[in-house]
């Protein structure tokens, strides 16, 4: 059947109607009309579709259209030379035009000078290429203010082949408030950046994937790399030039211990310097967490921490040195009065919980002090370490040998089981203490004067056993040295004693208690009184007449012994003046002994001289005698006094001559006038060859350096007979004389000289008999 879609409406028509003239006779008429009737109707909806298409196309362009127009963002249709021939409402306004001006407007001349030609350069790409661009450029002209905008170009349509694009479509962003956004952000990291430079420690910024997000210049210069070179690398390679994290006993890695523990961590590494030396490096890892605290990252710091270390070490060893020096003898290393002190109390409070004693024992060394005068501290230093290490060699580990300063030590005997154990221990002392002491190949002797108090028989307190075993020292001294001594309770009422006496002394001087007694010097060959010795009494109200060795060591304690000396030295030469004027001892001198805190005045001579002068005496009527070790622990200091004494005609000779060290040398440098043999020497004359061999010495050593030479202490006629074979001249002790009161010893002159003969004077040596300046 014949197809009659493709005719056209009038067509059809015309058909139908010469259908209906010529088929009228036609059997098929009425199916012939049926068919025609269907095509219509669907004619009719086709044209009706049709239109329906047509209204929604223009619909859709009109929804396009406002689409386009009022876009948020711009869009433009470009020609090759940058005209606008199309914008959106959006594009107009950014771009500060009418949207009736495209036909003139040209958007390379409104771009910033210089990015008209990039975008003429874009436009052609894209229209040669096909291929989208997109530029960033700027928008406005000086004065007005540069807007940045980021063009996507592409071709608006694929032209057919042979023939050249003419528009390109643009789409406009203004980036402006992005870029100033990114300005700022660049801005603080370059500020941050120059921060953590300025840090002097390495700082890395590591990811979790140990690669390095940041460094520091010090960084960068540790691992010898710049951050183009460590951009991506990972800690361990940059830093270790290692393909793995480090991870062994010198090299714990903190960046691993920090993503798995989340906080902060501090590790040291020991690496090898390049002088060979270790060195000590302290890493700290933190985490780095973002906004919702998720750790991202760890910030790594390293700091060289060797000298710190160092400083570190020395700073603590000197603080252990100081605790020590505040704690301990410097020179023996034993504990001091503070810790001695401590212990004492820990011994008492555990003695008192497991009900047990404690034994304190107070030494004193014999003899330390005239060793430590004549030979010098050096010498007396090495005797006290010497006698602390015999200390310690002899007591348990757990008791306590301290020095509580000069030549006194404690032993603090802990646990002590029976009493009689202190005693053992102290006696094992005594005994070690009487073997020689080596200093310089010298042996020097020096014994142990031991005092003991008992807890708690003789007290529970620190201060209590302390003093009570100081008191039974002192008697252990009192009762000849080189021994022990338990505390008794008589020795409180010594101490006492002790005090009380110290308090009478202040006062004697101003009561007139003190008294001279004068004791003759005789020569040996003729009889006669040579010279006379005056020495102190105290007249004690209550005790009675007390002798110089029970009050001036106390004397010299406290400070008196300096008025005591200056009312010694004017008694004796006002007595010296009051026998010259009656006519007695004309070629004799007064002797008087000065102490050690005497001969330390600068101005003793002018002193002396002051008081001689005040009572009109002849200056070499009178004589001073000085002890020997002081006078060997002070050559110089002596040496100016003892020439200043001589110019004004006043002997001065040592006494208790042989007791302390004198060197040759010392005694041609003092230019001393006269020796006198200590009574010790002359006591076991002549039987003891010792004493025989020390006294010939002394005699011959007065003789070879013409010095005078007196021995005191005589009290035999057989010691008398022996000096004077030996050659000395004169001699002093009770085989002629006991000390005399002033009356008693002017009868003792007048009869000695009555009973004498009168004898030519001798001559012919500095111990020559006959007159003689004293």
């Amino acid at each position: 059947m014949a197809d009659f879609r493709d005719l056209s409406d009038h067509a059809l028509s015309d058909l139908l109607a010469a259908l209906r003239r010529e088929t009228l006779d036609r059997a098929d008429h009425g199916r012939v009309v049926q068919d025609l009737q269907v095509h219509q109707i669907e004619l009719e909806m086709q044209n009706r579709e049709l239109r329906e298409a047509q209204q929604a196309l223009e619909e859709s362009r009109d929804t396009y259209a406002d689409l386009y127009d009022f876009a948020p963002v711009a869009y433009a249709t470009l020609t090759r030379q940058g005209q606008v021939t199309r914008m959106n409402l959006t594009a107009a306004e950014l771009l500060g035009v009418h949207r009736g001006q495209t036909p003139h407007l040209f958007l390379a001349a409104r771009l910033a000078p210089g990015d008209g030609r990039v975008l003429l350069c874009a436009l052609a790409r894209v229209l040669e290429s096909g291929e989208e661009e997109a530029i960033e450029v700027g928008l406005g002209r000086p004065p007005r203010p540069r807007r940045d905008l980021r063009l996507v170009i592409r071709r608006e349509r694929r032209p057919p082949p042979g023939a050249v694009p003419a528009q390109c479509r643009c789409a406009l962003f203004e980036i402006t408030e992005i870029r100033q956004a990114q300005a700022a952000v660049l801005a603080q990291q370059r500020f941050l950046q120059s921060i953590i430079d300025g840090v002097a420690d390495p700082i890395l910024v590591i990811g979790t994937d140990y690669r390095i997000l940041l460094m520091n210049m010090a960084a960068r210069q540790a691992a010898g790399a710049s951050a183009a070179t460590t951009a991506g690398l990972t800690c361990h390679r940059a830093t270790h030039g290692s393909d793995s994290p480090c991870d062994s006993a010198d090299h714990p890695c903190p960046v691993r211990q920090v993503l798995a523990g989340g906080t902060a961590v501090t590790v040291i590494h020991r690496h090898r310097g390049a002088d060979g030396q270790p060195r000590w490096i302290e890493l700290i890892g933190s985490p780095l967490r973002d906004a919702t605290g998720t750790v991202i990252g760890v910030i790594e710091s390293a700091r060289d921490i060797t000298a710190h270390l160092a400083l570190t070490e020395r700073l603590q060893e000197r603080e252990v040195q100081l605790e020590h020096l505040a704690q301990h003898d410097p020179l023996t290393g034993l504990p001091n009065r503070l810790l001695f002190t401590d212990r004492l109390h820990q011994a008492i409070l555990q003695a008192h919980r497991e009900h047990r004693g404690v034994a304190l024992l107070f030494i004193d060394l014999d003899g330390f002090k005239s060793i430590n005068d004549s030979l010098g501290h050096p010498a007396g230093d090495q005797v006290l370490q010497q006698a602390a290490a015999r200390m310690r060699a002899l007591v348990r580990e757990g008791d306590t040998v301290a020095r509580l300063g000069g030549d006194e030590f404690t032993i603090i005997i802990g646990a002590l089981e029976q009493d009689n154990d202190a005693g053992l221990v102290a006696h094992k002392l005594i005994e070690a203490f009487r073997q020689p002491f080596t200093v310089t190949a010298r042996s020097l002797y020096v014994t142990a004067s031991i005092g003991i108090s008992l807890f708690p028989q003789d007290g529970t307190a620190v201060d209590t056993l302390i003093r009570n075993a100081d008191a039974a020292m002192y008697r252990a001294k009192d009762q000849g040295r080189d021994t022990l001594r338990f505390y008794t309770e008589d020795m409180t009422a010594r101490a006492f004693a002790q005090v009380a006496m110290e308090s009478d002394l202040r006062q004697a001087l101003a009561r007139g208690e003190f008294v001279l007694h004068y004791q003759p010097e005789i020569e040996l060959a003729t009889g006669r009184i040579a010279g006379l010795e005056a020495l102190i009494r105290w007249q004690h109200p209550e005790r009675g007449l007390v002798g110089p060795d029970q009050f001036i060591p106390l004397a010299e304690s406290t400070g008196l012994i300096v008025p005591i000396s200056a009312w010694v030295v004017r008694t004796a030469a006002a007595q010296m003046k009051q026998w010259r004027d009656q006519g007695f001892l004309a070629d004799a001198a007064v002797w008087v002994n000065l102490s050690s805190r005497d001969l330390q005045n600068r101005g003793l001579a002018e002193a002396i001289e002051g008081m001689i002068r005040e009572v009109g005496l002849d200056p070499r009527a009178l004589a001073v005698e000085i002890t020997e070790t002081w006078i060997m622990a002070n050559p110089e200091s002596a040496a100016g006094n003892i020439q200043r004494l001589q110019t004004l005609g006043i002997e001065v000779g040592i006494d208790d001559f042989g007791t302390g060290y004198s060197s040759l040398a010392a005694l041609k440098q003092l230019a001393v006038s006269e020796l006198k043999i200590d009574r010790s020497f002359v006591a076991g004359l002549p039987e003891d060859a010792a004493g025989c061999a020390i006294a010939r010495a002394v005699i011959a050593l007065s003789q070879a350096l013409g010095i005078k030479v007196v021995a005191e202490g005589v009290e035999t006629q057989a010691q008398a007979d022996f000096l004077k074979r030996e050659g000395c001249r004169i001699a002093q002790g009770y085989l002629f004389s006991r000390p005399l009161p002033k009356t008693e010893f002017a009868a003792y002159v007048r009869d000695q000289t009555a009973a004498l003969p009168d004898l030519p004077a001798v001559t012919g040596g500095p111990d020559a008999a006959g007159p003689r300046p004293r």
